[in-house]
């Protein structure tokens, strides 16, 4: 895509977002004649309107809709495709690119600030991964330097290492099972993770496996979130062991359920891609806090 077709897209952005073509105009610092024509353009090579203009107002078409989305990705995609070239000009140190879940950000916070000690210089960028699917995307195309997921990745082109096995425990406001070791989750209000995050789909498998009915009340995007909701009394979180040693969840009670359910935590990271020493240092750290 040549540089004016972005500036037509960008163009299209801007009336839609101030639904005017005066005021998309001051904001793109062009005139309004050229903007009007820019979009008629647009639209003609499109085959299709995406816009209506009346004397009164400005309004967006069904295919402009769907068009507007699209084009707003493409847009944000150039623009960092062509940050991500310079930054290769003006800098020696690329950013490693860590994909993780939730529930290990506490101890690969630990990791990162241990690696950040040797390369004082280095700049990192993490992102939650919701699916295993997402995350064995990313590596293929080269968008993350490491993954971490909670079971294994089967690929050919990927090398996917075990670190550490944890149970699930079930989260409850202090006190209400005193003296309880163990718990059946089977008729409990349960609070969960939604249907696209990792978690989810390993609990709903370990469900089946057991042969459990789980009654959820409640889906949420984060355990910070089904935290919270215990607090308040709405149910019951289903999360890691180790989520539960964070500072998060505080003057709540964490149950065995009954029975165990547990995940194995793996780092993953592609095999023909040449990783530099940084990232080789970080995998190895990464293996190193969860050998004992």
């Amino acid at each position: 895509m040549n540089r004016l077709k972005i500036l037509q897209l960008e163009y299209f952005i801007a009336v839609v977002k101030y639904s005017s073509f005066t005021k998309a105009a001051d904001e793109l610092h062009i005139s309004q004649p050229s903007l009007t024509a820019s979009i008629k353009k647009l639209e003609e090579t499109l085959g299709y309107q995406l816009l209506i203009r009346t004397t009164k107002e400005v309004k967006i078409t069904d295919k402009g809709i769907m068009f507007y989305q699209y084009a707003v990705d493409l847009v944000q995609h150039y623009h960092q495709t062509v940050e991500k070239m310079y930054d290769l000009n003006v800098s020696e140190t690329p950013k490693i690119n860590i994909a993780l879940l939730e529930s290990t950000s506490q101890w690969m916070s630990m990791v990162i600030q241990q690696h950040r000690s040797q390369y004082v210089e280095q700049h990192y960028q993490v992102n939650e991964v919701l699916g295993l699917d997402i995350a064995v995307t990313k590596l293929l195309d080269y968008d993350v330097d490491i993954a971490v997921t909670n079971e294994g990745i089967k690929h050919e082109d990927i090398t996917s290492i075990p670190l550490y096995e944890e149970e699930y425990f079930l989260l409850t406001p202090r006190g209400q099972f005193k003296r309880t070791t163990s718990i059946s989750i089977e008729e409990l209000p349960l609070i969960v993770p939604n249907q696209q995050y990792q978690v989810r789909k390993h609990l709903d498998d370990r469900f089946a496996r057991l042969g459990v009915r789980p009654l959820i009340v409640m889906e949420v995007d984060r355990f910070e979130a089904a935290t919270n909701f215990v607090h308040c009394g709405m149910g019951y979180a289903v999360i890691p062991r180790f989520y539960y040693q964070s500072f998060r969840t505080a003057h709540l009670d964490a149950i065995r359920i009954r029975p165990k359910m547990s995940r194995t935590i793996h780092l993953n990271y592609l095999k023909k891609r040449k990783h530099s020493d940084r990232v080789l240092s970080l995998i190895e750290l990464c293996q190193n806090h969860w050998t004992f």
